[in-house]
């Protein structure tokens, strides 16, 4: 005879798979959607180029900005990235109502925005999306029962967060640390065989629509016909070379120390993003519009900045831009996407924080580089490394960043160097008086009212 905690793992490896399976087809649905608007939006904005073309694409956009604007004001967990949402409601500070509701109106208004060229993530939507998914099978199955649905419901809720972030960039190894890091920051043996079962259920499904090979070793399917990126150099490459290896340790630890800095003001300024919208009482149509006009010149002339930005690292990964270039593409995605992100519009912080990593990486390499200190081939482990230091500065979880980097790159020998460098951005930024974003974006709607409240007064 099992006893009830047995039976309750028993019960969750299922329900955790059966979560991870749906919320891996949600997932992929979404994910083919984006990445097919990472196709063709450079496209038609290439032939926005007549007054006529020009006024057809701000009508359009303002309709998007009416459609964003009463998606938001429709469900208040429709704005935003997802997570800070999930965070508050394993913390017992708010619900999650109507899950179904939410999963269709969020899915529709993200496709909407970010296809439209916000620079706004797919992850902390697809955490959100996974998360409702958990949420809804514990409504169907144990309605009526408050006390499977009050234990039961937080597992698979966090399990189905876990299972998103699996599932939208292929890492199911992130996605359970995410659940222990981040979410629940605590460890227990119901969570973690919840979050595998979902992780693993929600990745295998992705992978059969999207194929089995990490994200940067597969060719772009972007019209520029990229090719496939190179192996990585490895972190033993150090001790075959001529300099002393303390040079490079003190490099990635200087790298660290930049993202550190960069990640912890880059969160301040998020806030004030968000902030500055309501002192100025821009909201509505009004709200929306903003990022989505500015997006058609940015299009016309700097396409890269737009959308998630997964394109542009792999631009970065295979090409040698100007350094020039990549000083405008870094301030440009950074302000864009504080604009973007400060109207409260579907989309997360995952990959605009890893895109501007990069870009700072590939700068501090071309930095060095230009005065020998060391050769281009470095170039790419340094973007790596920059991918993964902002986004423990920013995010704090710096296991997660540093597992999900291996797990997007396939290189698991810089797993060392990656906890180093993550490491002293984290610190830097704690320094720095950085925030755990996330956490921050919680206290503010806790403690402030919604637009729509603001815009009713």
């Amino acid at each position: 005879m099992l006893s009830k905690r047995r039976l309750l793992r028993v019960r969750l490896f299922f329900e955790g798979a059966a979560v991870g399976i749906f919320t891996g087809a949600i997932v992929a649905a979404l994910r083919f959607l984006l990445d097919e608007a990472d196709i063709y939006r450079p496209i038609i904005f290439a032939h926005v180029d007549s007054l006529g073309r020009i006024l057809l694409a701000i009508g359009v956009m303002i309709l998007l900005a009416a459609i964003l604007s009463r998606a938001v004001s429709f469900d208040g967990q429709v704005g935003g990235s997802g997570i800070p949402q999930i965070k508050g409601i394993l913390q017992g500070r708010t619900q999650m109502i109507k899950p179904f509701r939410l999963l269709a109106v969020k899915f529709f208004a993200t496709v909407l925005g970010i296809g439209a060229g916000l620079s706004l993530g797919r992850a902390g939507i697809s955490v959100q999306f996974g998360a409702a998914v958990g949420n809804l099978f514990t409504k169907i199955i144990y309605a009526g029962n408050r006390h499977h649905e009050a234990v039961e419901g937080n597992f698979l809720l966090t399990a189905g967060a876990g299972a998103g972030l699996a599932a939208i960039f292929n890492a199911p190894l992130a996605g359970v640390i995410f659940c222990i890091e981040e979410l629940r920051k605590r460890f227990s043996q119901e969570i973690l065989i919840a979050a595998i079962t979902a992780a693993v259920s929600a990745s295998f499904v992705v992978k059969i629509v999207f194929g089995v090979r990490p994200v940067f070793e597969t060719i772009t399917t972007t019209p520029l016909n990229i090719p496939t990126v190179k192996t990585l150099p490895t972190l033993e490459m150090v001790t075959s070379l001529s300099a002393a290896p303390l040079k490079f340790a003190a490099l990635f630890i200087l790298l660290g120390i930049i993202c550190g800095v960069a990640g912890a003001f880059f969160s301040k300024a998020l806030i004030f993003a968000l902030d500055t919208y309501d002192r100025l009482k821009i909201f509505g149509v009004k709200r929306f519009a903003i990022p989505l006009l500015l997006a058609i010149p940015i299009g016309m002339e700097l396409p890269q900045v737009l959308g998630c930005g997964n394109v542009l690292v792999d631009e970065l990964l295979i090409t040698r831009p100007m350094l020039s270039l990549l000083v405008i593409l870094l301030a440009g995605k950074i302000l864009f996407t504080l604009i973007s992100f400060g109207t409260n519009a579907p989309g997360g912080l995952f990959l605009p924080v890893l895109v501007i990593g990069a870009l700072i990486g590939n700068i501090f390499a071309r930095a060095g580089n230009g005065i020998n200190f060391f050769t281009a081939d470095w170039t790419t482990l340094f973007i790596i490394f920059g991918m993964a230091a902002f986004f423990a500065a920013v995010v704090k979880a710096p296991v997660t960043g540093s597992i999900l980097i291996l797990e997007l790159t396939g290189q698991f020998s810089h797993l060392i160097g990656l906890i180093v460098v993550s490491g002293t951005a984290l610190l830097i930024s704690d320094l720095c008086g950085g925030e755990p974003i996330f956490s921050a974006l919680l206290e503010r709607s806790q403690n402030k009212k919604t637009p729509s409240d603001l815009e009713s007064k």
